[in-house]
């Protein structure tokens, strides 16, 4: 196999990634705000129980896809560096972390989901609000480390490590998105209209960019564009 084909399949990744995350937003029904009772939060995952694990499934792949683009995105920011990894590990460690507190929320809410067929008494209201604030709160910080990958993407596409600058204003525009929604999550504890659209926006814009990104890719793999790419780090002599 080719750098060129092998670069098209991690492309391809991003495409993949974006598609389901899109799928894992809406194929559940919009949870209850955070500051709902606790009897409406387990009306909603005892009505809706086998939508939200399907989300939790979708949501699982759209994190593996995700991490196979990130690595992706670190080899080619790597190649353009001649190894000094500058912002290729910034990109690689905050889009790791990223995922990882994703996969965090995913797994609170696929809990409240299976403990409403649970036999016993899991279903205590106290541990239902934990367990539900903690899947709200786990947003903030997820927001704050996109907001950090996309930054370090942003600079490098910029620049002109990697792709076009107008990829890199595009993902800089969603970075600065995911920091007001990250600040949201982390400080608003009773529902807000503006800070849910907020966060809405960025993942929206979040999905949206990993297919722009993708296609963009897979149309013109970095592997033939080097040439016209300059590392932002110049190496020691």
């Amino acid at each position: 196999m080719t750098e060129r084909t092998w670069e098209r399949y991690g492309a391809a990744t991003g495409i993949a990634f974006g598609i389901l995350l899109l799928v894992t937003l809406f194929v559940a029904p919009q949870p209850p705000h955070v500051d709902a009772s606790t009897t409406k939060i387990l009306a909603y995952y005892t009505d809706h129980r086998h939508a939200v694990v399907a989300a939790g499934v979708f949501g699982a792949f759209a994190s593996v896809a995700a991490v196979m683009f990130i690595a992706h995105l670190r080899h080619v920011f790597d190649r353009v560096e001649n190894g000094i990894e500058g912002l290729s590990t910034v990109v690689y460690a905050a889009g790791l972390v990223t995922v990882a507190l994703s996969v965090i929320g995913g797994v609170l809410q696929t809990t409240l989901a299976f403990m409403t067929v649970q036999p016993g008494t899991l279903l205590d209201g106290g541990l239902v609000r934990a367990l539900y604030d903690m899947n709200y709160i786990s947003f903030g910080p997820t927001f704050l480390m996109l907001a950090l990958f996309l930054g370090a993407v942003a600079i490098g596409m910029i620049r002109g490590e990697v792709a076009s600058p107008a990829l890199g204003w595009f993902a800089a525009a969603v970075g600065v998105v995911s920091i007001a929604a990250g600040i949201g999550f982390l400080t608003v504890s009773s529902y807000s209209a503006g800070w849910t659209a907020i966060g809405l926006v960025a993942i929206l814009g979040l999905a949206a960019w990993d297919v722009v990104a993708g296609a963009t890719m897979m149309a013109r793999p970095e592997s033939e564009a080097v040439g016209s790419h300059r590392s932002l780090i110049a190496p020691v002599h």
